[in-house]
């Protein structure tokens, strides 16, 4: 049976194979554009919806 503390560390030894010889800090030089990125993505869906109901109420 798979108990969460076998799953973490499982996941855990996962990610450090993938990462290989990156220190994990470095990551945030990886991570931080793509939250950005995705931010900016969030904001656009949702400006193209308001648009979207604006122009689809009457306008």
């Amino acid at each position: 049976m798979l108990n969460v503390g076998t799953l973490e560390r499982w996941l855990w030894d996962a990610a450090c194979e993938i990462r290989g010889p990156l220190d994990a800090p470095k990551f945030k030089d990886y991570i931080l554009p793509l939250v950005v990125l995705k931010r900016l993505s969030d904001v656009f869906d949702d400006e193209i919806a308001r648009l979207a109901s604006e122009v689809g109420s009457g306008t």
